[in-house]
């Protein structure tokens, strides 16, 4: 099923860039099987698979944080997911309107939400997907619910607050200016944090 629907998103591609150039691409390409695809590259970790799916300039916006922009930036996303090992799952797809999916809703799970104590987050419907022919321009994930946001804060402010005490160096860098450092090497360092925390009481004492 899955080589059915890359097969179908290679072909909108291919109809896309190399029929005549004074066409644009059509409404036939199948969004919904690039949106089931794209999600498969990203939860078997393939990094390179997955960043094909965007468009050179595509972006993804984290609630709360600045757009994560451009190839290299979501390449450096993309391997932060890796190297925590997420899971991203979403309802079917709830509406389509021009070039955006509306999916239902969806969860993520990865190693540092569950190093805070979180088996996942929970997003609510709504999440927006924008596409640009057979490729994706924009992810923009709705805000968690209610009871996830709640549990989500919970669990953050008391692992920032042992973190800030344990390694304010290391909180620096990880969160230039409060924002987090989506990359490879800033997930490593956190599942190292996360690994002290989660090892015993004595040990969160700065």
């Amino acid at each position: 099923m899955r080589k059915a629907r890359f097969a179908k998103w290679w072909v909108g591609i291919a109809t896309c860039c190399l029929g005549p150039l004074t066409l644009s691409c059509t409404a036939d390409v199948d969004r919904e099987s690039v949106f089931l695809d794209y999600f498969d590259a990203v939860n078997r970790n393939a990094v390179s698979e997955a960043l094909a799916f965007h468009t050179p300039d595509a972006e993804f916006v984290i609630p709360g944080q600045p757009p994560i922009r451009g190839t290299e930036a979501l390449r450096s996303l993309l391997q932060w997911d890796s190297v925590l090992h997420s899971s991203v799952r979403f309802g079917p797809v709830e509406q389509q309107l021009g070039d955006t999916l509306f999916a239902g809703p969806g969860s993520e799970r990865n190693a540092w939400f569950q190093g805070i104590g979180l088996d996942s987050i929970v997003y609510a419907s709504g999440s927006r997907f924008v596409f640009e022919g057979a490729l994706i321009k924009g992810i923009y994930p709705s805000s968690l619910t209610p009871k996830s946001t709640a549990e989500f804060e919970a669990r953050v402010e008391a692992f920032m607050g042992w973190a800030a005490a344990y390694s304010p160096d290391d909180m620096a860098s990880l969160l230039p200016n409060g924002v987090f450092r989506y990359d490879r090497e800033a997930a490593e360092a956190w599942l190292d944090l996360l690994a002290v925390y989660a090892s015993n009481d004595e040990s969160r004492l700065p």
